[in-house]
């Protein structure tokens, strides 16, 4: 199993931190760095990739106001009933498998209150396609149909990626699949409505959309790219699309193929 990567924590070393806050902290240290830029998102912060102090607060107030109790009885407890292995030396240890069952509990409760929006708007057919083209359809079956499967830190997960409600053994069509990517599009297509000031043809909504779910709506907020079209300059936007390409300190071919993609559909 490939390594995955995780957010960077900054300003937290020697801190006093409560024992909720060293919880929250060890959730999101052990969330793979898309999940974190999400939950970033729903919290309204911009820095992507980056653990703060800010980020810790909010998201320990994000969960205290779901309803989850990170204080170690609290932790022991979901560790119970989630039948995560709470015995002996992992008595209480949150890793991946933990954070990650933290992650969907959240989102489970999170999605439906701000992805379900009446009256948004959402990406269109050509979009949908560039997204489901480089995102790719994980476990597909011989008769065409899609199998569930586990993702890096054990979620079960479906289709382009979609983990909310899902469980090991479900089997969906293509159809599904799509529908379940435009039900986790819903938060980057409010993301770009949000965040852009100026008016978009379909296309380079889309475009951004599908920029925003890669990248995260972080990216977006604080690039050049952004600027440039709030203030009325498209074209100049249309070439910042081609700057994002890096991961890890080097270009990714994937990436390089995405960022063109993205730009020729904004400027078609």
């Amino acid at each position: 199993m490939s390594r995955v990567e995780t957010a960077t924590v900054e300003g937290l070393s020697g801190k006093d931190l409560s024992t909720e806050e060293h919880n929250a902290l060890d959730i999101l240290e052990n969330l793979p760095v898309d999940q974190v830029d999400r939950l970033k998102n729903l919290m309204n912060l911009n820095t992507p990739g980056v653990i703060g102090l800010t980020t810790l607060q909010s998201f320990l107030h994000l969960a205290q106001e779901q309803g989850f109790d990170l204080s170690e009885a609290g932790v022991n407890r979901f560790k119970d009933e989630h039948k995560l292995g709470n015995t002996g030396a992992v008595k209480g240890i949150i890793g991946p498998q933990t954070a990650g069952v933290y992650y969907q509990a959240l989102m489970d409760k999170i999605i439906p209150k701000v992805e379900h929006t009446n009256g948004q708007r959402q990406i269109d057919s050509a979009g949908l396609h560039l997204i489901e083209e480089f995102e790719g359809l994980a476990r597909q079956l011989p008769d065409g149909r899609i199998a569930a499967y586990r993702d890096a830190v054990g979620v079960p997960t479906i289709g382009y990626g979609h983990t909310h409600g899902v469980h090991m053994g479900e089997v969906i069509t293509r159809e599904q699949a799509q529908e379940f990517l435009q039900q986790d599009l819903r938060w980057a297509e409010a993301a770009v409505s949000r965040l852009v000031k100026v008016s978009l043809t379909d296309n380079q909504f889309s475009a951004l959309v599908s920029f925003v779910f890669n990248l995260g709506a972080g990216a977006l907020a604080r690039s050049s790219l952004l600027r440039d079209l709030n203030a009325g300059n498209y074209d100049a936007a249309a070439n910042q699309f081609l700057l994002w390409t890096h991961a890890g300190g080097r270009v990714l071919p994937g990436l390089v193929r995405r960022r063109r993609a993205e730009r020729k559909l904004f400027l078609s």
